[in-house]
């Protein structure tokens, strides 16, 4: 692709008395990454020749563009608008301007052609060895070629060579060349410590470390996102994982593998801390209400507005992914509660009524930090709603009170849809522990 550059230089002024000249040529210019659509217009002046240029650059990239446009501005053109623009004044007859044009443009044979391959990459660091350029002009090889990049091979980026071949003081073309520094080296994760580690039942998790380091990039301990999923209340293998990924999106993965043991009767259980405030019972600093325990008559908090507040962002998230999660049964009074339990026990009988409802004072509602949402019908089990419930409820601060399976031990039936509040931290805890709230608390 060729760029027609005109650089006159004013040679004088001299007063010609002759009648206006005008003239104008229109040219286009393509190459492989660029195309040019210009005008020349030779202008008599009273005094002067005038040679106007116009030119319409187009690239296929904004890299050439914005290079091809610092050239032109070199060049002594003006930008205005999509236009680039030169005008020069000349002493003398516009027609000895006019036959140089033509000479340059429509006499010579010029062959300008980039060695190898227009877009290349190297690896950071690496040398870039230069291809160069045919460059020929009426047969004749030309060494009239001036080379310039803001090539910085220790950084990642892509930069432009830039080729320009001189054919007179008024005629240039130029080629361009991308080159791609990239960095394709995945970076480095070492584990301190060993790469198994066998805990005891029980017994706290301690992270031995971790470094990350990057060719490129250097350290970037910072940036590796662990995955830690041990539960050593819970026995089992469990697969701690360390990512990272570099500034160039290079990724690397390495895990630690945990075995928790068995539990066995040498495994020292830490006594609860029992506390009765009131006639409310605390265990741990968390209120306990069972078969157990229970709350005073007169005990009447109404709903609790944190866990309220932590509830109504549960079922707005749920509601955005088609769920339904509407509130049933909130904060009930002891004499609301035992309304409703004497109820179940006329429908179904004392001992049926029993394991799903609870005696008055005994009711986690009375609390006003436990909700029923969704359905109370045992079919609600089966619905998206309740795995939902089952494996996000935590990240609102919510467990599952009387999880499946666990009836021996809460002394009620499987509810997926009765969810109490003990806050973010430590209904995570539960959650990851697979225990139930009286397990958790070391009363089970």
């Amino acid at each position: 692709m060729v760029i027609m550059s005109l650089i006159i230089y004013i040679l004088g002024s001299q007063i010609f008395l002759i009648p206006v000249f005008k003239k104008t040529y229109n040219y286009k210019i393509t190459k492989e990454n660029y195309s040019i659509n210009g005008t020349i217009t030779f202008k008599k002046s009273w005094t002067n020749c005038n040679l106007i240029e116009e030119q319409i650059i187009t690239a296929n990239d904004e890299l050439i563009y914005n290079e091809l446009s610092q050239d032109l501005i070199k060049d002594g053109f003006e930008r205005k608008k999509d236009k680039y623009i030169k005008v020069t004044k000349k002493k003398g007859s516009c027609k000895k301007y006019e036959d140089q044009y033509k000479k340059h443009n429509y006499l010579n044979n010029v062959v300008f052609e980039l060695k190898g391959d227009s877009n290349k990459e190297i690896l950071v660091g690496d040398n870039y060895v230069e291809e160069y350029v045919v460059a020929k002009v009426n047969g004749k090889e030309s060494k009239a070629v001036s080379i310039n990049s803001n090539l910085n091979k220790d950084k990642v980026g892509t930069y432009v060579v830039s080729y320009c071949l001189t054919i007179s003081n008024d005629y240039k073309q130029r080629l361009y060349r991308k080159i791609k520094v990239i960095d394709d080296e995945k970076p480095n994760i070492i584990l301190n410590g060993d790469g198994e580690i066998t805990l005891e039942y029980g017994e706290e998790y301690k992270e031995p470390g971790f470094s990350a380091s990057d060719n490129y990039d250097g350290d970037i301990t910072s940036k590796v996102m662990v995955k830690n999923t041990i539960n050593t209340k819970k026995s089992g293998t469990y697969k701690i994982t360390y990512k990272v990924s570099d500034s160039s999106g290079n990724y690397v993965a390495t895990k630690r593998m945990v075995h928790v043991k068995e539990k066995t009767d040498n495994v020292i259980k830490e006594s609860p801390k029992i506390e009765v405030k009131e006639g409310i019972t605390y265990v741990n600093g968390i209120i306990i209400v069972n078969k157990d325990y229970s709350l005073p008559k007169n005990y009447d908090p109404k709903v609790n507005k944190i866990a309220l507040e932590a509830l109504k962002n549960m079922q707005a998230d749920a509601e955005a992914l088609g769920l339904d999660l509407s509130l049933i049964s909130g904060y009930r009074s002891y004499d609301k509660q035992e309304k409703l339990h004497d109820e179940y026990v006329k429908k179904d009988g004392k001992e049926v009524a029993n394991t799903y409802s609870a005696l008055p004072g005994h009711s986690e509602h009375q609390t006003g930090l436990a909700f029923d949402i969704g359905s109370v019908e045992r079919s609600f089990a089966d619905t998206s709603e309740a795995k939902w419930i089952e494996e996000n409820a935590h990240l609102y601060g919510f467990i599952v009170r009387y999880p499946k399976g666990k009836s021996d031990i809460t002394g009620y039936i499987y509810e997926p849809w009765h969810v109490r509040y003990l806050g973010i931290d430590i209904a995570t805890d539960v959650k990851n522990s697979g225990l139930t709230l009286e397990e958790y608390l070391g009363l089970k």
